[in-house]
């Protein structure tokens, strides 16, 4: 939210559910998973708040400087217990961008001229790449992906009387990925309880239990990988070997081999990944009026628990476990995180004056542990136990802990529904940070003035609402490792049998939060009774005393020391226009939003750039800015690649060519568009999400569009297009010839695109029946539906899915799916 504020630190948004701050992110140490967010029923959601200026986010200081997202799960009111029954299903297939590969004729083809431009004879084009080959057409892409399919169930009641009211909710869902060997199956429930035992005492408990169980593809980084497998795969090879009707494992039957092959609509089955996640999530609370509407003491303990477990099995008749023959891994995680919070709250009104605050104690502790067992030597694929290895290859395990501890405080008063000002302040100490710097204070101001409320605004019936705010303040940022302010010493190896030690880091006990400034302003109107409303808002974001490992002399033993150095800015707009254009029986809402960002990096460790092989970060630029040779195309004369020189020429020699700034993954702007539309019970919504000017690195194009770089895999449609064949072409594509040619497919500005995209996120058509067909029946709402979701997108990215890039690098990645879903809900 408002730009990356963090180059090592973490970046992602603190989420707060129900008041507590709970785990997100991947918990997983060896299977490729999802966010333990997945482990929440969406359905037990009431609303989810997005806090991003200062005055907002500074009452989380600690961890707000990437914006907080408050989720607030569904409560019981008093009156008649009402349930609710919900059944959806839905398909999912891939969805298709502006790549293909080739066929078996088109391969064919381009190996054998891979072969003669590389000097080989027909004798050898004839018996590496025989024209025969062209007769069988296998599609690789149909195999690897399939059509997967989803089934949710959802329960749920609610009501209670004046003294307790409850929610209580229970699902399970079931979805088959669009890839094969990938499915997630979640098991849920909730209680949410309130209960008032006092006009003064009330107490509530919310739970949340849920267990999934994830089977995951293996990532395109390894032979099984069907999305690997699919894109790569030759196509004049089946699955099955023609000779003995069975499915063959690793070689290439029926003609010689050049690159080793991996059948993986054989192998993938055979080489699981699992993960499955208990998740315990809830916390007690109680409130107390110390003086009737004025003065309320509130207590809140939470835990938040999940049990990890994770195996993974490579078969000994797999490419992937053949050398060790075979290989297993179990991995069990225990994630503790309990919180406390001891809170006052005050309110009182003087006339037009209006007063609160909110004063008190946070407190919060978590602890990880984790042991893996690892061992080889399988007798076949049906002993996958630990137990059934011939050797125990290694064991392995840690634990570690953090705790934060804050102080808070924050004053509201308005006048007259006028005037408002808030301020905040809190002192937050956390464990990682070094013994001199554990502690600091965030605080915010910020003010409104609502204008339409003033006598001179009478004159303007057609202004709603007319509202100016700003507000300035601080937040920190800790998410780093737990214990990088400390010197350490290593323990994991041995010397002659004998346990020993090494120095594995050097102290800094100096080190401290990063912390973001933040300042924005901002109008809102509503107009015409609020039929047009409007927000415009500048924001302004500086992240200072980053958290950088800084380089140091190697005489210390080391080479670098996390240390407080650098600062980043994040500046933009963000625009908010709702309408209502049409209301009475016939409706139509309109909401769109754009956002405008700009990341410029102001300092750095002694302003030195940290550079990767394809990114950079510098001083006057955006973190991540790709830093690449800027590709040029062929040589007219020789089919040779060229990059462009400093001075404007060009060279054919990579290593003579300089790098350059080639622009950055974060997109100029972004936002969406919705519309709602209803007619008597029918209902149509339609949502549209965009992003624009980012930069996509397709990683994957490097390997599938490679000018026969990986002679024996098979490359995408585009390859033969836009290719130098002879003396005088214009082309961008140098001369294919078998092992590549010179350095054409190494990092430069060619796999460099636009990642631009327009995409129907979401369609839903739905009916719900009038009341007066339900009067006489135990129903009290029906409603069915349709349900659309990435039904279409627009893009000039060549790659897989412009969305699915991770810092402006697309890699075989497990790309979004088309959803086509169908679903009823009941109430009674």
């Amino acid at each position: 939210m408002r730009g990356v504020g963090s180059i090592t630190a973490g970046s992602q948004p603190l989420y707060v559910i129900d008041g507590v701050i709970v785990n997100s992110g991947d918990l997983s140490r060896g299977t490729p998973t999802t966010d333990v967010l997945a482990n929440i029923n969406p359905s037990d959601i009431e609303s989810v708040n997005i806090l991003k200026d200062a005055a907002a986010t500074a009452l989380y200081g600690a961890r707000a400087a990437n914006g907080v997202i408050v989720i607030t799960t569904k409560r019981g009111t008093s009156g008649k217990t009402k349930f609710t029954l919900g059944a959806q299903y839905g398909v999912t297939k891939r969805t298709n961008q502006n790549f293909d590969v080739l066929s078996s004729p088109q391969l064919v083809a381009y190996d054998r001229q891979l072969l003669a431009n590389a000097g080989y004879s027909e004798a050898v084009l004839d018996a590496q790449r025989p024209l025969s080959l062209a007769d069988t057409d296998f599609n690789w892409l149909d195999a690897g992906f399939r059509t997967g399919k989803t089934n949710n169930y959802e329960l749920s009641a609610a009501g209670g009387n004046e003294k307790t009211r409850f929610f209580l909710s229970g699902g399970y869902f079931d979805q088959e990925g669009i890839l094969i060997n990938s499915d997630f199956k979640r098991y849920s429930g909730r209680i949410n309880v309130d209960h008032f035992a006092t006009d003064r005492l009330s107490f509530g408990v919310n739970l949340n239990l849920s267990y999934t169980d994830q089977l995951s593809a293996s990532p395109g980084n390894q032979f099984n990988s069907p999305l690997l497998g699919g894109l790569s795969m030759v196509p004049f090879l089946t699955p099955v070997n023609p000779d003995t009707d069975e499915l063959w494992v690793g070689s290439e039957p029926g003609f010689s081999r050049s690159f080793t092959r991996n059948n993986f609509v054989r192998n993938t089955p055979l080489n699981p990944r699992d993960y499955n996640n208990l998740r315990t999530l809830g916390n007690v609370n109680a409130r107390y009026e110390i003086l009737k509407d004025m003065l309320a003491f509130r207590a809140k303990f939470g835990l938040d628990y999940n049990n990890i477990g994770e195996f993974s099995y490579t078969d000994p008749t797999t490419p992937d476990g053949l050398a060790s023959k075979g290989r297993a891994l179990y991995i069990s995680t225990d994630d503790y995180t309990l919180t406390s919070q001891l809170l006052l709250d005050f309110n009182r009104s003087f006339g037009d004056h209006n007063v609160s605050a909110i004063g008190g104690y946070e407190y919060q502790n978590n602890r990880y542990e984790t042991i893996n067992a690892t061992g080889t030597g399988f007798a076949d694929g049906y002993l996958k136990t630990l137990q059934s290895a011939a050797v125990p290859e290694s064991i392995s395990g840690f634990n570690t802990e953090y705790s934060f501890v804050s102080y808070l405080s924050q004053v509201s008063y308005d006048f007259d529904r006028k005037y408002y000002l808030t301020g905040s302040i809190r002192r937050d100490g956390s464990s990682r940070f070094g013994a001199n710097n554990r502690w600091a204070n965030f605080w915010s101001v910020g003010g409104s003035w609502v204008f339409s409320n003033e006598a001179f605004m009478d004159a303007a019936p057609w202004l709603s609402l007319g509202k100016i705010r700003g507000s300035y303040g601080t937040a920190g940022n800790a998410s780093i490792g737990n214990f990088e302010a400390l010197g350490l010493y290593s323990f994991a190896g041995a010397y002659n049998g004998t346990p020993g030690s090494t120095p594995s880091q050097l102290a800094n006990p100096d080190l401290t939060w990063e912390e973001n400034v933040s300042y924005n302003v901002g109008v809102d109107l509503g107009l015409i009774k609020n039929r047009v409303n409007f927000t415009a808002e500048w924001y302004n974001r500086d992240s200072e005393q980053l958290l950088l490992n800084a380089p140091i002399s190697s005489t210390s033993g080391f080479t670098s020391i996390s240390r407080n150095v650098g600062a980043v800015r994040n500046r933009g707009w963000e625009f908010v226009l709702n309408t209502v254009n049409f209301q009475g029986d016939f409706t139509w809402t309109t909401d769109f939003n754009i956002s405008f960002n700009k990341n410029e990096v102001l300092a750095l460790n002694n302003d030195q750039a940290i550079t990767g092989t394809l990114q950079r970060t510098a001083v006057g630029s955006p973190i991540n800015t790709f830093y690449l040779r800027d590709y040029a195309g062929a040589d007219p004369e020789t089919g040779a690649p060229r990059w462009r020189t400093e001075e404007g020429g060009f060279t054919s020699t990579y290593a003579q060519a300089p790098r350059f700034e080639m622009g950055s993954p974060n997109p100029d702007y972004f936002g969406g568009l919705t519309n709602n539309l209803s007619y008597k019970g029918v209902g149509l919504s339609f949502f549209f999400y965009f992003s624009q000017g980012g930069k996509i690195y397709d990683d994957t194009g490097r390997i599938l569009d490679a000018d026969g770089t990986y002679y024996g895999l098979n490359q995408y449609a585009r390859t033969i297009e836009d290719r130098w064949e002879q003396p005088g072409d214009i082309a961008w594509r140098p001369q294919a010839r078998y092992g590549g040619n010179r350095n054409a497919s190494s990092a430069s500005s060619r796999y460099l695109q636009d990642g631009s995209y327009v995409r129907l996120r979401n369609v839903t058509l739905s009916y719900t029946l009038p009341q007066s067909l339900l009067s006489n029946s135990a129903f009290s709402n029906v409603r069915i539906y349709a349900q659309g979701q990435n039904l279409w997108t627009k893009t000039n990215y060549e790659g897989f899915d412009p969305e699915m890039a991770v810092n402006g690098v697309e890699f075989f990645r497990y790309p979004v799916g088309r959803v086509a879903t169908f679903g009823l809900e009941i109430g009674f």
